[in-house]
């Protein structure tokens, strides 16, 4: 078992105006959190679960499902099945806009203009085993030097509790690399690690 941590590795579209309101939003990066800190703080519990955490009905677990660490989208989808990465459903893609730093209207361009939800939500049934797979799309360079292509995929399995809420972040790193983070975020202002198996070899989902 793995404290809350699988990770994954880059193999080898963005457009060319996504990358410009990046660009810019990069460059105003420091004004909204600085000028309005409440309302910065406000729109990024909007735009990442944090409001809908303590939502969940007995008899029920939420996943809140997400990414951190740039601004690549991640696909999500998520297997009950008892055998190993069989039988996935798509939950569809997210992408971190820089919620909180950058305005909330550069943020709504760039989440428009990948075709990403900045969050998404998924009730799972407690006591029996998920597999939540992530598989993430990148791109860098420009002109000649411009590649493309993904980090994973990542998947880790884990038993939710009963009324139990959940974050599962697909957090990317250096090179790219990638690794899906859950925490059991039922006090969503302390959540804890929870431990996951890794499950290897994984298809990537059918595009």
């Amino acid at each position: 078992m793995h404290q809350g941590l699988a990770t994954g590795y880059k193999n080898v579209k963005y457009s060319g105006i996504y990358l410009t309101v990046v660009a810019v939003a990069m460059l105003s990066a420091c004004a909204y959190s600085e000028i309005n800190p409440d309302a910065a703080l406000a729109d990024i519990r909007a735009n990442n679960g944090y409001n809908e955490l303590p939502e969940v009905e007995p008899g029920s677990a939420k996943l809140i499902l997400r990414a951190a660490g740039s601004g690549y989208p991640a696909n999500f989808s998520v297997s009950s099945s008892p055998q190993a990465c069989r039988d996935f459903t798509s939950l569809g893609s997210v992408a971190y806009a820089g919620r909180g730093i950058v305005y909330p209207w550069i943020a709504s361009a760039v989440q428009r203009g990948r075709r990403t939800e900045p969050y998404l939500v998924h009730e799972a049934k407690p006591g029996e085993p998920i597999q939540v797979r992530g598989y993430g799309s990148w791109a860098d360079g420009t002109g000649s030097g411009y590649r493309t292509g993904h980090c994973g995929p990542v998947t880790a399995q884990f038993t939710p509790q009963d009324a139990h809420a959940y974050t599962v972040e697909f957090v990317w790193g250096s090179n790219p690399a990638c690794s899906l983070n859950v925490m059991d975020a039922t006090n969503r202002d302390a959540p804890v690690s929870v431990p996951v198996q890794i499950v290897a070899d994984c298809p990537a989902p059918v595009r």
